[in-house]
């Protein structure tokens, strides 16, 4: 076997395993255009999507372009490019698949788009997109093209995968979000208590810095952190007046219920501390461990502060509904005693900033 092919199999298998290490699709578009300019050996890299509704291709991701090179985003009209696939290691421009008259028109105010050419993204038989990159100043080798049209496809793989991920999650966060609204409506009193929650975890996780993985973790752990509740008597959920010691003591058995379901799904275990541990005190009077200071998970604490605004802010047989200073204020004064200065100062300053959560 030639050196130069070994040498392209070696780029296309580090390629195949840098966007196989992620199913998030911006991260796979930032992968494709920085590895693509690397191993092609060009600065501008553009990333095309069509939009097979309307019959478009428009700018996915883009690498190496000046301001106001890509003066247009989307591109119309767009004739068929699937021939591409049939006839491996061979790549088009624009100006084939674009009316004569509409390229020309692009190509005066975007010049760039003449010295490039594009390799298909290709899944399942059909075109996807295009992978482009510019080739003015020499003539890409067999080779190259050969290389130019795998990293093509297998970036329309990757895209694919990640597209497919998303929707399988964001149907997994609707369902958990179904559930979870089942279970509160029971409680005649809390419509709406775990979307609020959820969005006030969400404001407060922004601002404090949190990793796109530990953001998710945080917004399903809001989702399910009454999913225990499942476990609790109607009686007790829907009584209109306070708890029994003994209804408050079963009632309490909420956070351990949550965590024992979810333990039973491996995918759940990041989201089973925000569960477990979110009626946890920072002076250590809380349950079900009495957690206190740094022993509580920083989910959990930031769970706690937007669980308890809510409950301050809903209207309940036996109290009134605090306005939203009047929370805001309630929340500072606990501060230290049940709640963490360094997660409820931050909460409190964005409550006066933003406009309150809609009540149901």
């Amino acid at each position: 076997m030639k050196e130069g092919t070994i040498g392209a199999l070696r780029i296309l298998h580090d390629f195949s395993k840098a966007i196989s290490s992620t199913l998030d699709v911006d991260m796979v578009v930032e992968t494709i255009l920085e590895k693509t300019s690397a191993m092609m050996g060009t600065d501008k890299v553009l990333l095309l999507l069509l939009d097979s509704e309307d019959n478009t291709l428009y700018v996915r991701g883009s690498a190496g372009f000046s301001e106001g090179e890509l003066r247009a985003t989307r591109f119309y009209n767009v004739g068929s490019f699937d021939h591409c696939i049939v006839h491996k290691g061979s790549v088009i421009t624009l100006k084939e698949i674009l009316p004569r008259g509409y390229y020309s028109r692009i190509a005066a105010i975007m010049p760039v788009l003449d010295g490039m050419v594009f390799a298909p993204l290709e899944t399942g038989g059909r075109a996807r997109g295009l992978l482009g990159i510019e080739a003015a100043r020499r003539r890409l080798s067999k080779v190259e093209l050969e290389i130019l049209c795998s990293i093509a496809s297998q970036s329309a793989v990757g895209i694919e995968n990640g597209k497919l991920y998303r929707k399988l999650h964001d149907a997994f966060l609707h369902t958990a979000e179904a559930l979870a609204e089942a279970i509160t409506s029971r409680d005649p009193y809390t419509g709406g208590h775990t979307r609020r929650v959820v969005e006030y975890s969400q404001k407060l996780s922004s601002s404090l810095g949190l990793s796109p993985e530990e953001e998710e973790d945080l917004k399903l752990a809001a989702i399910l952190h009454d999913v225990g509740k499942i476990g609790i008597d109607d009686a007790i959920l829907r009584k209109g007046g306070l708890l029994s010691e003994r209804e408050e003591a079963l009632m309490r058995m909420h956070p351990e219920i949550g965590a024992r379901i979810l333990g039973f799904v491996e995918e759940m275990h990041g989201v089973i501390p925000g569960v477990l541990y979110h009626h946890e005190r920072f002076d250590g009077t809380g349950y079900p461990e009495g957690l206190k200071g740094d022993e509580i998970p920083l989910q959990a604490k930031i769970i706690a502060v937007a669980d308890a605004y809510d409950a301050l802010t809903t209207e309940r047989p036996y109290k009134k509904a605090l306005d939203r200073d009047e929370a805001i204020e309630e929340v500072r004064r606990s501060c230290g005693s049940h709640f963490d200065p360094s997660i409820a100062g931050p909460f409190c300053e964005l409550m006066k900033e933003e406009s309150p959560v809609g009540k149901d």
